[in-house]
């Protein structure tokens, strides 16, 4: 079965659950450092199989679960780009397999990936920053846009229920809002030390995203694109802003819980999603990134890159329930 024949035919009215997958069937992660793609039981978490490739970071599955995109990064090291990248790797959920590659070409170091309503897929170059766009019908690079962001290494995007604004977090500058149906940028939210990890609220009302001098969630209002609320986290440690302030950010299914893994400290923080300054702080292993949510939302399983293990957290508790080992270094996974 070829790629495109898996592409959705309709429009999507609801992209939140689209950007935010879960399931039953598997678990797949990005292991960054063991340079492989894994899948896992959904249920033990025992890796099933992998696939040697390297220098993959992200991963966004397909609206109708039958694929996943994952971006080849390249390698970043000491301060710079070692490697370049400039593909996206299309895996067959079926099958486990890459059953194509889409080149980027002069568009260097994709990243994070979301679908838009005509399910397409969006993606940020963190090293060269540009915004692009895939048409997952031909699976060809379709459009790119010069959003300010070159040098600013803008790690993650997020786009809203209806698919009208995109958010692009900058590690070096401010939050970019960029319109859809215009193909423009209408303005920066003034963020001076520069954000990573960003979340939008499933109602879309409120985006959520952690700064890097000491690490506060700041609450912005997506109808004005301002901040309206600085949350201050439960055990944020003063580190290097440019090398390790990374915090990633994720909404659970059911719309309860909002979950950040602060990587530089090893602690996550489980939120109350209908007021995010209401939350617990608990410590897990090493190097906490990516965060993936079983299909009741339940438990969440995070990705402890610096050491080789899922920690499974139940989430109404708030205790870590289980730690097994997963990979090298995964640095985000999903549910599909």
């Amino acid at each position: 079965m070829s790629a495109n024949s898996h592409n959705q035919t309709h429009q999507l009215s609801n992209l939140e659950p689209v950007n935010n997958p879960t399931g039953r069937d598997g678990l797949i992660g990005i292991d960054k450092v063991g340079n492989a793609i894994l899948f896992m039981d959904p249920v033990t978490l025992e890796t099933q199989k992998v696939i040697a490739h390297k220098n993959h970071h992200e991963v966004a599955v397909s609206p109708d679960h039958k694929l996943a995109y994952a971006s080849e990064f390249g390698k970043f090291f000491a301060g710079e780009f070692v490697e370049s990248g400039a593909h996206i790797s299309v895996v067959d959920l079926g099958t486990q397999a890459i059953v194509q590659r889409i080149p980027t070409g002069d568009f260097k170091g994709p990243h994070a990936m979301r679908f838009d309503t005509n399910g397409d897929l969006w993606v940020i170059f963190e090293e060269t920053g540009e915004l692009g766009r895939v048409d997952t019908k031909t699976m060809t690079l379709a459009e790119t846009f010069d959003i300010g962001a070159a040098g600013k290494r803008p790690p993650f995007l997020e786009i809203t229920p209806n698919g009208e604004r995109i958010y692009v977090s900058c590690k070096l500058g401010n939050i970019i809002v960029f319109d859809v149906p215009n193909r423009s940028v209408v303005t920066e939210i003034d963020v001076p030390h520069g954000t990573e990890g960003i979340a939008l609220s499933p109602d879309g009302t409120h985006l959520y995203a952690a700064e890097n001098t000491r690490q506060d969630l700041l609450e912005i209002e997506t109808a004005t694109n301002r901040i309206s609320r600085v949350i201050p986290l439960k055990g944020a440690v003063l580190s290097n802003p440019k090398t390790s302030r990374l915090i990633r950010l994720r909404f659970s299914p059911d719309g309860k819980y909002l979950v950040s893994t602060n990587y530089a400290s090893g602690v996550m923080h489980i939120h109350d999603a209908a007021d995010p300054a209401i939350h617990e702080l608990l410590p897990i292993a090493k190097g906490p990134q990516g965060i993936a949510f079983d299909a009741d939302s339940t438990h969440a399983i995070v990705s402890n890159h610096d050491c080789g293990l899922f920690t499974r957290i139940h989430l109404k508790t708030a205790k870590a329930v289980e730690c097994v080992p997963a990979g090298k270094g995964i640095e985000a996974l999903t549910y599909y």
